[in-house]
């Protein structure tokens, strides 16, 4: 079906920028067409209109490091309180990921996906872990992004921390999930969902996993996802054990390439910095994660200046990525004690480093208003009070933009949200059922 998308005003987030009186055609999945609403009406007569109501029509938003595992972490008291990140890992995420069965991974994922619908978040790349719930686990979170229409990268932290079945357990569930769905894209290569090689962090891995894990990744031609020094833990620990710093390790075991993600990549030496880039590996800077455990501030400069991929995750702490996005540019900022630090660096990040990061984990083309990318728009409630301009673009996201409700989202093709509501969705209903399988969860918490 072909549908004309006008009454808008456009942010193509391509070189055209901020775009008045056209339109956008989307035809299938896809975007056919964005040019003046009335050359677009005479070239595609039959396409349905939908009218923006003068809105502001842009890309949706990529995040590329989620935890969708963590919403039922939302309320839950600790028994002490953690005193170091190390502590934060065994006294909190590890004992809840323990907790989980395949309902509440449903549910943990089918909550937050209803959020990002609302924040205009269209595509995530999510890094899973239920250690009394692996196989299959995959599956339930795509079940719950699929009811809502979200399109994601999904893998399954692998980890030695509860013993050498278990590791081997995630990297069964990483293969067969990826298997699963090149299957189902040699069909349709539309379909929403990828995978990847998760794994946990180089401290809690041993040797033979992460050649394990490494074959894996040759053999499938995936990338891995894995936490790299968010905090010296890491590096301490995997010096301890296996003799040798986190990124020289990973490196040799042929973790790191193009095709991996990185996340946080905190605690780097300048060599390993240096070595980081050789690889070519992507990294997921996650700001308000990072200030919330205390574990430090990412070099972003120095890695953007090196050449590596650097793009923008929230690491669970939300959904949407309004905060992090305001998180990065003023934590920046603030601890250089320079006003101008990051402006553009963390514009780049998201609007076009996020899509990259995409399209390189899954092949996908989202995350700008062109023929020939994917259809996952939003319409935003902006109707700005200074004239917008393509130069200006920026300081309108994070001074108004990044505040405005959503109207519409529509993901590959599809309009998943219009007028606020979400089809199909009663949320009073799912909220009252996750807090029944959130009771279940915490029980085995406490227990």
């Amino acid at each position: 079906m072909q549908r004309l998308i006008h009454n808008v005003r456009i942010f193509t987030n391509t070189e055209a920028g901020v775009l008045e009186k056209h339109a956008v055609l989307i035809d299938g999945p896809r975007i056919a067409a964005v040019a003046t609403e009335q050359e677009l009406r005479v070239r595609y007569p039959q396409a349905q209109p939908l009218d923006g109501g003068g809105r502001l029509l842009l890309p949706g938003l990529v995040n590329v490091h989620m935890h969708f595992y963590s919403t039922f972490a939302r309320g839950l008291a600790l028994p002490k309180s953690p005193k170091n990140f190390a502590e934060i890992l065994q006294i909190l995420w590890w004992k809840l990921d323990a907790s989980l069965d395949l309902e509440a991974v449903y549910y943990s994922a089918l909550l937050p996906a209803i959020a990002a619908v609302k924040l205009g978040v269209t595509a995530f790349i999510d890094h899973h872990a239920s250690a009394n719930a692996v196989d299959g686990s995959l599956d339930r979170i795509e079940d719950a992004l699929a009811q809502v229409g979200l399109r994601g990268v999904l893998c399954y932290e692998t980890s030695d921390r509860h013993g050498k079945e278990n590791a081997r357990a995630g990297l069964r569930e990483n293969e067969r999930y990826i298997r699963k769905c090149r299957q189902v894209k040699a069909e349709n290569p539309d379909h929403p969902f990828s995978g990847m090689v998760g794994l946990h962090a180089s401290f809690t891995l041993d040797d033979d996993t992460l050649e394990q894990a490494a074959a894996l990744s040759r053999t499938l031609e995936r990338g891995c996802h894995i936490h790299v020094l968010e905090d010296p833990v890491d590096d301490r620990e995997t010096r301890d054990k296996y003799g040798a710093g986190v990124v020289d390790r990973l490196q040799r075991f042929g973790i790191l390439q193009e095709a991996s993600i990185a996340a946080h990549c905190i605690h780097l030496s300048e060599a390993e910095k240096d070595l980081l880039a050789q690889t070519g590996v992507m990294v997921a800077h996650n700001p308000q994660s990072n200030m919330n455990n205390a574990v430090g501030r990412t070099d972003i400069f120095g890695l953007l200046q090196r050449g590596l991929l650097l793009g923008l995750g929230t690491d669970g702490m939300s959904p949407g990525m309004a905060g992090d996005v305001r998180t990065a540019l003023w934590l920046h900022k603030h601890d250089l004690r320079d006003p101008n630090a990051g402006w553009n660096e963390v514009q780049a990040m998201l609007l076009q480093n996020n899509p990259e990061i995409y399209l390189r984990a899954s092949g996908q083309k989202v995350g700008h208003v062109a023929p020939g990318y994917l259809a996952d728009l939003i319409l935003v409630d902006c109707f700005p009070p200074t004239p917008m301009t393509t130069d200006n673009f920026w300081g309108h996201y994070l001074f108004g933009i990044a505040d405005s409700v959503v109207d519409t989202t529509i993901i590959n093709g599809r309009i998943v949200m219009r007028d606020k509501v979400i089809e199909g969705i009663d949320e009073a209903e799912i909220a009252a059922k996750a807090k029944e399988v959130a009771k279940r969860v915490w029980e085995r918490f406490y227990g």
